[in-house]
């Protein structure tokens, strides 16, 4: 049990329009009347599903409160068309919409650069699947990072995509359920070559983007291939520190992606950086294999390549670079918005390098670490 739902009420106050509540310790908590009325749990306005029983129209425009009191863990406000609700403490304490609540609650990704080599975030994928606790951890680091490493999945052809309906839900595409990562001749995809490839995100010519992209090295005989990972967050807050200019611009004008073959022709639009209300970096689009230009007022064009150029520039920055290599068992899970990735040039003329891959929306495995962590929280209290 987090430390935020140990916090206590010293007492309530209500102003018809809103209830500030003060915390014993010395803070204080307030919300306006309609964000309360329109969370309100009881029966008439929630169905046991936890989904909404009315329309936003159904509610006043201004609902007022009659009063708020505190009683046993609970806050009950009396509204003054005579309806009543009740909120636990713990609720309102992680439902705080105080700035500093509001930081706390937001992702803290951990960036890196190559230093994360010697400490990758990884785990054992005989153990993970079979035990909650385990799979939670590395969830949790995951998330944290942006990638992580399983090792030891059987090297078997079709493995990825069990793990990948195990961690969240295969989302099949124009390369199939799966695909191979494998040079061929005349192949539609330079992914398909034995060239180096600098990093990127998969497949920002699709809306939606993939969010994850799983990786399962089957063979890794040739020479080369090493696959090289960069945090797009942490290249992003650098290229803000530096050129904030530049960053604004990239935040600002999107960018056209593109691919197309006999069967496909994908095209979508979206910033090579993209930020949330608060100015947190929340994804990086950035493909130059696959980017179309942008279609923007001609005297945006030239500030605007400036800013991709120096944020391109960053990307490849030795201390930027993760470089580690994937023998066969070893699987990689990438936030494909986040941890871009790519690989230096391999000799298929000196031995096999064969991947597979798929691709997961990142909701799914957002939502499997959530349950894991509900489920072990239950088991928790039940022992305690």
């Amino acid at each position: 049990m987090g430390a935020e739902r140990m916090r206590r009420i010293d007492r309530v106050s209500s102003h018809g329009s809103s209830m500030t509540v003060f915390w014993t310790d010395g803070g204080n908590s307030t919300w306006p009347s309609i964000w309360l009325r329109d969370q309100c749990p009881c029966a008439q306005c929630r169905h046991p599903s936890g989904q909404r029983l009315f329309e936003i129209g159904d509610l006043p425009a201004k609902p007022e409160i009659a009063q708020a009191t505190l009683s046993d863990g609970t806050v009950r406000i009396d509204w003054r068309d005579n309806h009543r609700s009740e909120f636990a403490v713990a609720w309102l304490s992680d439902n705080d919409l105080s700035d500093e609540a509001r930081a706390a609650r937001a992702k803290q990704p951990v960036l890196w650069g190559k230093e994360i080599v010697a400490k990758l975030p990884e785990g054992d994928w005989p153990t993970i699947a079979c035990d909650p606790a385990a799979e939670l951890r590395w969830l949790e680091a995951y998330h944290a990072h942006g990638f992580g490493l399983l090792r030891n999945v059987p090297v078997q052809p079709g493995q990825v995509a069990e793990v990948g309906d195990h961690l969240g839900f295969v989302r099949t595409t124009n390369y199939g359920k799966l695909f191979d990562v494998i040079s061929v001749p005349d192949p539609n995809n330079l992914a398909n070559t034995a060239l180096g490839l600098g990093v990127h995100s998969d497949n920002p010519y699709r809306d939606p983007t993939p969010g994850v992209q799983l990786l399962h090295c089957l063979e890794s005989e040739a020479p080369g291939g090493d696959t090289l990972l960069v945090d797009g967050f942490a290249a992003a807050e650098q290229l803000r520190a530096e050129h904030p200019k530049h960053f604004d611009l990239l935040v600002q004008v999107p960018a056209s992606f593109r691919f197309s073959d006999r069967d496909a022709d994908l095209r979508a639009r979206s910033p090579l950086i993209s930020i949330d209300e608060d100015g947190r970096v929340t994804a990086v689009h950035f493909n130059n294999r696959s980017f179309a230009g942008i279609d923007a007022a001609a005297d945006v064009i030239e500030p605007w390549y400036a800013a991709y150029r120096a944020f391109a520039a960053i990307l490849k920055r030795p201390e930027r670079e993760a470089i580690f290599r994937l023998g066969p068992g070893d699987l990689v899970v990438l936030q494909n918005e986040r941890a871009l990735h790519g690989r230096t040039a391999f000799d298929p003329n000196q031995g096999r390098r064969r991947l597979q891959g798929c691709y997961v929306d990142k909701d799914g495995m957002e939502s499997r670490m959530r349950v894991l962590r509900r489920q072990l929280n239950a088991k928790q209290e039940a022992a305690a």
